[in-house]
């Protein structure tokens, strides 16, 4: 897979992620591996899912980032083919662009990351992204997608741009995976890839809020809930109606059936579906059933 890629760690919370972007068709399926608590992986430039795989079995195993090159370079029939870059748990670090890889080509280590690429413009595309994401600040995602975003600033791949994905994974482990996995997104096929990743990044953000404040008031605590939700931007329903349908819940039980109202009937003209949902709440005990009949459309 000819690509740019870049691995990191936040030295803040430990978290460890892996980003990528290609010309190539869903980047994001051979060249980012991660395993919470133990490490992430980048293999790509005729890739060998092998350095990703078995890679992170041997991170977890107790090998360090460079024993993993070491022992698996060494089984590979066709090294020279292959650029790859491995992050450990404890923040140590390394990389390897074989001599076959397609100009230009090559990988930079920085303080707290690794990025590599083959066939893009110029070295300082690599070198962007150290230098981006070294300078920059906030969610760890974020940084590693204004890396990508650097790279693609300073050249990219010379051929042109197509899928991008990032994977961002806890430094330790809860005992639930799907906890541990912080951010998994792919854009297999994009025209602006990275533009799209960005955005399903706000809306991922954006939605975990609604579900958490969602959660916060079936659980007891609606006003609460309610109050941190009309921070929020205005979900828009045609576009995303679940998050809508959340919210009007959430005011109706902090007792604003005014709002809810209102917007069960922003929700009936964009996605009427979504009323029917609203009632089905009330038969399931989520809401109060005279409230439901409150607060729906026409009532």
């Amino acid at each position: 897979m000819v690509t740019y890629s870049i691995v990191a760690r936040d030295a803040d919370t430990g978290e460890m992620g892996v980003a990528t972007q290609s010309q190539a068709f869903a980047v994001g399926n051979s060249v980012p591996f991660a395993l919470p608590g133990h490490g992430v992986i980048a293999t790509q430039s005729m890739a060998e899912p092998m350095y990703g795989s078995v890679g992170l079995d041997l991170l977890q195993g107790g090998f360090t980032a460079q024993e993993v090159l070491t022992a698996l370079s060494s089984v590979d029939p066709q090294p020279e083919r292959r650029q790859v870059a491995v992050l450990g748990v404890n923040g140590e670090l390394a990389a390897y662009t074989g001599a076959s890889c397609v100009e230009a080509a090559g990988h930079q280590i920085g303080d707290s990351c690794i990025a590599l690429a083959n066939m893009v413009a110029s070295p300082a595309v690599w070198e962007a992204m150290v230098e981006q994401f070294e300078c920059s600040g906030g969610p760890l995602a974020q940084r590693l997608l204004s890396a990508l975003q650097a790279a693609e600033e300073a050249g990219g791949d010379f051929r042109g741009r197509r899928s991008a994905a990032i994977m961002v994974v806890r430094a330790t482990t809860t005992g639930r995976p799907w906890h541990d996995m912080v951010v998994d997104l792919r854009v297999d096929d994009s025209p602006e890839p990275l533009d799209a990743l960005a955005d399903l990044l706000m809306t991922r953000a954006r939605y975990q809020d609604v579900v958490r404040a969602f959660q916060q008031a079936i659980d007891g605590d609606p006003v609460t809930a309610d109050r941190e939700l009309e921070l929020l931007r205005p979900q828009d329903p045609a576009t995303e109606p679940d998050q809508l349908l959340w919210r009007a819940v959430v005011a109706a039980l902090a007792g604003r059936e005014g709002a809810a109202k209102d917007m069960l009937a922003d929700l009936a003209a964009a996605a009427p579906q979504f009323v029917e949902a609203a009632r089905r709440f009330g038969k399931a005990g989520l809401l109060p059933a005279d409230v439901v009949e409150r607060i729906l459309p026409g009532s």
